[in-house]
C-alpha cells in the first residue's frame, strides 16, 4: 500500500487549517489536519483516487487523479478559500511532482493503464522492459534473487526460490519493481523485487475484462525445416545422388561432405542385413530406404498456434455482501499455450491459472482479505535428472541441439528423449489489517503453500500391434509404432543413428513442497517527519524431495537424490522513514534466523565407507551425526534522498541483502547405482552476502519528462557452487556444496522518460554493467598430493567477461479521445495506440582461441542485434463496455539475429569461425593462416549465395587434389587462383572476387542452418472487451 499526506491552508493568509477533513472519494479513509495542518491517510491501496477536502467556513475542494503508488507518499497539499457562495465546490485535476521525493532508490510504479498498452502478456515481460532487468533476472543476478510477492504474499518456491509469476494480467492493479535500494521489510532476496498488488472487486457495481489474442501455427526459426528431405539430417539419406553408394562416392565434394553427415549408403546397409546370420532382418537397399521413411516419419513441426487467454471479474458477492462488511471478490484466470521450437515430449508449454480475491470490511477500522492463488504447468523438462527446469522458449531447445554429439538426432525426431513434466501449485493467504487510529494500523497475515513436481516418461510404446511398411503377403514387412512412445530397451532405427529405447526419458521428480508462513507488520506515523515500521515472519517448510535419474537399460547410471527435512526462518525488521522538506531517510535493520532443524553428517572428506560404493544401508546408523545450530544474520540498510530543487534530487542507498542457498541442493546426498555418493549438500553454509551501494539523480523538466541516472556496485560473497573431492585411490569422487563463490557487478543506468503527453508518453533507457566472478579456495581437492600439485598450477579463478551496453524504449504514440469526426457517436481517429518496443544490445564477448595460445581471454564479440515489437490497437467505447482490437507483432522488421547455435560439432564451428575474415587484432594471434576483414561472429553468407570457399596455400603447386569450388590464395605469388578441370590455375576475376566479398560467400554457415536464426515475425491479432456494471 500506500500514503497520500500534506498541508492545507488558507488561500489568502496561507495559515494551517486546523480539523480540516480531507477523504478519498468512494473509500472510508481519511483523516484531520493536526494542530499545523498536516494530515496523513495510511495504508491506501495503489490507484488512482479523488481526494475531498471540507472545512466549516471554507468552501469544499476536490483533487482529481490522485496517483497512488505501491510503498510510496504521494504528497497533496490543499489551499481553501473561504465560502462565497453556499455550496460552492471546486474540482482540479492532481498535479503531482514527476520526482519521487521519498524515494532513495531505483524503483518503477506500473499502472494497469500502461500494461494495457503494452505488447506483453506477462509479469516478466512488462518488467524485463526495465533498465537493468532481463526476464526477472535483475542487475546481473539470478532470477532466484529476485522477490515477487502478490498482495503481500511472497510467491517464491521454497526448494529453488524461483518465483511463481503465472498471475494473469487482468487482476493486476499496479506493480512496483526496485532494482536496487528496497527496505528491511524485504528479506530473503538480494537482487531485487517485484511487488504486484490485485484489483479489489467494487463494493457497489461489477467490473472486468476478457482478452483472447492468438498467433498463427508456423515455424519459429528462419530457414528450411529439419523434416524437410533437403535438411540435414536428411539428404545423405533421401537424395538419390548420394543415398545409394554413400555420401563419398564423387558426387560431392569435400566442402559439400563436409555439410551433411557421413552415411555409406543403402546398398552398405542393405549388404549389413544380407551379412548376419538372421534370415528375418533381410532387406533389400529400397527396402531398408522405406523402412528409414517409416521410422523417421514423425513431424515435429508446429501445427497449433499460441493462444492467450486472460479474464477477469469482480464486483459484489450476491445475495450475501452487505451482511458480510460489504463482501466482494474478484476473480481471474490466466491460460496460455506456448508451443516449442519443435514439438517433443509436450509440444509446447501449457499454462493455467486461477486468482481469487476475497474482500470483507469487518468493521470501519479493520478489513480481512483472502487470497487464493492456482496454478498449474505441464510441459516438457530440461533436465535429465530430476531437477526442476523446464523449457519455455525456442532458445531452450536451440541449445539442446547445438554440438551435442550422437544424440542430436534423437533429440529431433523421438518425442521422448526428454520427460514429460508437470508442476502444480497452490496458495491460500488471509491477511487481516486493523487500525488502532489515525496514525496506526497492523497487519497479519497467513499462508499456506503448497506444490507438486510430477516428471516421468510418457504413455509407454505399443510393442504389439504391427503397420504394414512395404511389401504385401509372404512378403509384407511390418513394423510398431516406433518411435512414438516410450520403450527402455535398447532399440535403433535400421541405419543405426536414431534410438528410439534406452537411455531416453530419464529424468524422474516426485517431490512434494508444503510451506506455511506467519507474518505481521505495524505501522506508525509518529508525526508528521517518522513513520516506524516493524514486523516479522515464520517461515515454516516441509521439503519431501525425490529426484534422480532413471535409465531402464543400464542402471548403473541412475542416481536418486532424497531428502525428508523439516527447516524453517525467522526474521524481524525494524525501520524508519524520516520526511523533512529537504531530507528523506530510511534506515532499517534486518535479523534473519535460518535453522535447518535436524542433524547432520560428521565425516571424513575422504571416507570410503561413506562415499564410495562400499556404503550400506545398513551402515547409515554407525555414521556420526550433530545437531545444527541455526544461523543469526544482521543487515542494516540505509536510503537517503536529498531534493536539490523543487525539480531534481539526489539520492543514496547501501544495504547488506541475506539469502538463504537453494533448499534442494542444502540437505541433498545423490548416490548412483553403486551407491557412490555423487553430490553432497551441506545444510550448515552460510547464506549469500550481497552488500549493494547506488547513487542517483532525478530531474524533472517541462513538467512532462524525467530524467533518471543511476550508478550501483554490489560486491557478492558467500554463493553457493561446488567442489569436487577425490581420494587417492578415486573411489571416493564427488561434489560437495559449498560457498566459495564472488562476483563484483558494477553497472551506470540512465533513463529518459516522457510521463505525461497528449500524443507520445513512453520512456527509452540505457545499461552498461560489468560482471566479474570467481571463487575462493580450490575447485578440486585431491587426496594425493602429486595430483593436487598438478590441478593448483592450472586453478582458473577469476572470470572478467566484457561488459556488454544495453538500450530498451517504449514509445506510445496516441491519439486523443475525442480527436476526429464523430460517426455513430464514435471518433473514429481517437483512442488509438501505436506501442513501439526497441531493443538494441552489443554483441556479447566470448573466447575464441582454437590452439589454446596462452594468455586469451574473451577476445571475440558478436554482432550487436536489435528488435523492435508493435502493438496497433483502438478502443470504442459503447457505454458501459469498451472494445479494443489490437495486433501485437513481435519481430516487426523480420530481423534475423544470429543465434549461435545451429552447429553440428566443433569441426563444424571452427569451419565458421575461421572462414569469417576477422580483424587482425582478433584473428593474428590465434595461431592459423586468415584472411583480414571486418568480419564479426554473427556475419552470414547473403541469403541464396552460393558458398565459395577461401583457401590460404603456402604453394599451389604442393596442392594434389585441388577442387573447383573455392579460391585459392597463393602465397607464393601473392594473388588469389581457381582450379578448373579443363584450364587448370586461372587468377580469379576482379567482379568475380568483389562479389565474393560483397555477399560474404565465404562463410561456411553452420551444418543445421534451421536453427541459426530463432523468432521470425510473430502476429498476435487479439480482442479485449472490458465492462463496468
Amino acid at each position: 500500500t500506500g500514503k497520500v499526506s500534506g498541508q492545507i491552508v488558507d488561500t489568502n493568509t496561507g495559515e494551517s487549517l486546523i480539523g480540516a477533513n480531507v477523504m478519498l472519494a468512494g473509500t472510508t479513509l481519511g483523516a484531520a489536519t493536526d494542530e499545523e495542518g498536516y494530515y496523513h491517510i495510511l495504508s491506501v491501496p495503489p490507484g488512482y483516487y479523488d481526494i475531498r477536502v471540507n472545512m466549516i467556513g471554507y468552501g469544499d475542494k476536490t483533487i482529481t487523479g490522485v496517483r497512488v503508488e505501491i510503498d510510496l507518499n504521494a504528497v497533496i497539499d490543499v489551499d481553501l478559500s473561504v465560502e462565497v457562495i453556499e455550496g460552492e465546490e471546486i474540482t482540479v485535476e492532481a498535479n503531482q511532482k514527476l520526482v519521487k521525493v521519498d524515494v532513495a532508490s531505483s524503483q518503477k510504479s506500473i499502472s494497469s493503464e500502461k500494461i494495457s498498452e503494452m505488447p506483453v502478456s506477462s509479469v516478466a515481460e512488462v518488467v524485463g522492459l526495465s533498465a537493468g532487468v532481463s526476464g526477472l533476472s535483475v542487475r546481473g543476478g539470478s532470477y532466484n534473487e529476485t522477490q515477487f510477492m502478490v498482495d503481500g504474499l511472497v510467491l517464491n518456491d521454497e526448494r529453488t526460490s524461483e518465483p511463481t509469476t503465472g498471475i494473469p494480467l487482468s487482476a493486476i492493479q499496479d506493480i512496483s519493481l526496485q532494482t536496487g535500494g528496497f527496505g528491511a521489510e524485504y528479506r530473503n532476496a538480494r537482487s531485487g523485487v517485484i511487488n504486484v498488488v490485485t484489483k479489489e472487486g467494487d463494493k457497489e457495481r461489477y467490473s472486468g475484462s476478457i482478452s483472447y489474442r492468438q498467433s498463427p501455427a508456423g515455424q519459429k526459426h528462419f530457414g528450411m525445416s529439419p523434416y524437410d528431405a533437403e535438411s540435414f539430417w536428411f539428404r545423405p539419406y533421401l537424395d538419390d545422388e548420394v543415398c545409394w553408394t554413400g555420401t563419398n562416392n564423387g558426387a560431392w565434394d569435400e566442402y559439400q561432405q563436409r555439410q551433411y553427415p557421413s552415411f555409406d549408403g543403402w546398398n552398405s546397409i542393405s549388404e549389413q542385413t544380407m551379412a548376419d546370420d538372421n534370415p528375418d532382418n533381410d532387406l533389400t537397399p529400397s527396402g531398408v530406404k522405406k523402412l528409414f521413411t517409416w521410422e523417421h516419419r514423425l513431424n515435429g513441426a508446429i501445427r497449433s498456434p499460441d493462444v492467450n487467454i486472460d479474464a477477469g471479474f469482480g464486483g459484489p458477492v450476491p445475495f450475501i455482501s452487505s451482511r458480510f462488511g460489504n463482501l466482494r471478490f474478484f476473480l481471474s484466470t490466466l491460460h496460455e499455450q506456448d508451443m516449442y521450437l519443435y514439438e517433443v515430449s509436450s509440444p509446447g508449454l501449457y499454462r493455467q491459472s486461477y486468482l481469487l480475491k476475497l474482500t470483507s470490511d469487518l468493521t470501519v477500522n479493520s478489513k480481512l482479505v483472502y487470497s487464493f492463488y492456482n496454478g498449474n504447468m505441464e510441459g516438457t523438462t530440461l533436465s535429465r535428472g530430476g531437477g526442476t527446469s523446464i523449457m519455455n522458449d525456442v532458445w531452450d531447445l536451440a541449445s539442446q541441439v547445438n554440438s551435442s554429439g550422437f544424440t542430436m538426432p534423437w533429440r529431433l525426431y523421438t518425442n521422448e528423449y526428454w520427460a514429460p513434466t508437470e508442476v502444480k501449485n497452490s496458495t491460500h493467504g488471509l491477511k487481516y489489517t486493523r487500525f488502532i487510529n489515525n496514525d496506526a494500523f497492523f497487519d497479519l497475515l497467513l499462508k499456506i503453500d503448497s506444490k507438486d513436481y510430477i516428471t516421468g516418461h510418457g504413455a509407454r510404446r505399443d510393442t504389439v500391434g504391427t503397420y504394414p511398411i512395404f511389401g504385401s503377403g509372404n512378403d509384407l514387412w511390418t513394423a510398431d509404432e516406433a518411435p512414438v512412445g516410450f520403450f527402455g530397451g535398447p532399440l535403433f532405427s535400421v541405419e543405426g543413428r536414431l534410438a528410439f529405447g534406452g537411455a531416453i526419458s530419464t529424468s524422474r521428480d516426485s517431490s512434494r513442497v508444503r510451506t506455511v508462513t506467519f507474518k505481521g507488520n505495524y505501522t506508525r506515523q509518529l508525526n508528521k517527519n517518522h513513520q516506524l515500521k516493524t514486523g516479522g515472519e515464520l517461515v515454516l517448510s516441509k521439503l519431501d524431495l525425490k529426484y534422480g535419474s532413471q535409465n531402464e537399460f543400464l542402471p548403473s547410471g541412475n542416481y536418486w537424490s532424497l531428502m525428508d527435512v523439516n527447516p524453517y526462518r525467522l526474521s524481524f525488521f525494524v525501520q524508519d522513514k524520516l520526511e523533512y522538506k529537504g531530507f528523506v531517510a530510511i534506515a532499517g535493520l534486518n535479523l534473519d534466523v535460518l535453522n535447518p532443524n535436524g542433524e547432520w553428517y560428521v565425516i571424513d572428506l575422504y571416507d570410503d565407507d561413506f562415499f564410495s560404493s562400499n556404503y550400506t544401508a545398513a551402515a547409515e546408523e554407525t555414521f556420526e551425526t550433530i545437531s545444527l545450530d541455526p544461523q543469526v544474520q544482521l543487515s542494516p540498510r540505509l536510503a537517503l534522498s536529498h531534493p536539490i530543487t523543487e525539480t531534481s534530487k539526489l539520492y543514496f542507498n547501501y544495504g547488506h541483502y541475506q539469502q538463504m542457498p537453494i533448499a534442494q541442493d542444502l540437505y541433498r546426498v545423490r548416490r548412483g547405482f553403486s551407491e557412490e555418493v555423487l553430490t553432497i549438500g551441506d545444510p550448515t553454509l552460510a547464506m549469500a552476502n550481497t552488500i549493494a551501494y547506488e547513487i542517483g539523480f532525478d530531474q524533472s523538466f517541462l513538467e512532462s519528462y524525467l530524467i533518471h541516472i543511476s550508478a550501483y556496485y554490489k560486491d557478492i560473497s558467500d554463493q553457493q557452487d561446488y567442489t569436487k573431492f577425490i581420494s587417492a585411490n578415486s573411489k571416493v569422487n564427488y561434489y560437495r556444496l559449498t560457498a566459495n563463490s564472488y562476483e563484483d557487478i558494477r553497472g551506470f543506468e540512465l533513463e529518459l522518460s516522457r510521463v505525461r503527453g497528449e500524443w507520445l508518453t513512453g520512456f527509452m533507457n540505457y545499461e552498461y554493467r560489468v560482471n566479474t566472478s570467481g571463487y575462493f579456495g580450490l575447485g578440486r581437492y585431491y587426496e594425493n598430493p602429486s595430483d593436487q600439485r598438478n590441478y593448483e598450477l592450472n586453478n582458473e579463478k577469476q572470470y572478467k567477461p566484457r561488459p556488454i551496453p544495453r538500450v530498451k524504449s517504449v514509445l506510445d504514440f496516441h491519439t486523443p479521445l475525442a480527436f476526429g469526426p464523430k460517426v455513430l457517436s464514435q471518433h473514429l481517429l481517437g483512442d488509438w495506440h501505436l506501442n513501439l518496443v526497441s531493443r538494441w544490445s552489443a554483441g556479447s564477448w566470448f573466447t575464441y582461441n582454437p590452439n589454446n595460445v596462452p594468455g586469451i581471454e574473451y577476445n571475440a564479440q558478436y554482432k550487436d542485434n536489435y528488435n523492435i515489437d508493435l502493438k496497433f490497437s483502438k478502443i470504442f467505447h459503447l457505454g458501459k463496455l469498451n472494445l479494443k482490437v489490437y495486433a501485437d507483432i513481435y519481430n516487426a522488421l523480420n530481423t534475423k539475429t544470429f543465434s549461435g547455435y545451429g552447429f553440428e560439432d566443433g569441426f563444424d564451428y571452427n569451419y565458421y569461425m575461421q572462414s569469417l575474415h576477422l580483424p587482425d587484432d582478433v584473428a593474428g594471434e590465434l595461431g592459423y593462416n586468415y584472411f583480414s576483414g571486418d568480419d564479426k561472429p554473427g556475419d552470414v553468407r547473403k541469403e541464396g549465395a552460393e558458398f565459395i570457399p577461401m583457401e590460404w596455400v603456402s604453394d599451389i603447386t604442393y596442392i594434389s587434389n585441388p577442387s573447383e569450388r573455392p579460391i585459392y590464395f597463393d602465397s607464393a605469388t601473392d594473388r588469389f587462383v581457381q582450379w578448373t578441370e579443363s584450364g587448370g590455375w586461372q587468377n580469379v576475376s576482379q567482379s568475380f572476387y568483389d562479389d565474393v566479398i560483397n555477399n560474404k560467400q565465404y562463410i561456411d554457415m553452420p551444418n543445421q542452418g534451421y536453427y541459426v536464426f530463432l523468432n521470425p515475425r510473430d502476429i498476435f491479432i487479439g480482442i479485449n472487451i472490458s465492462y463496468d456494471f
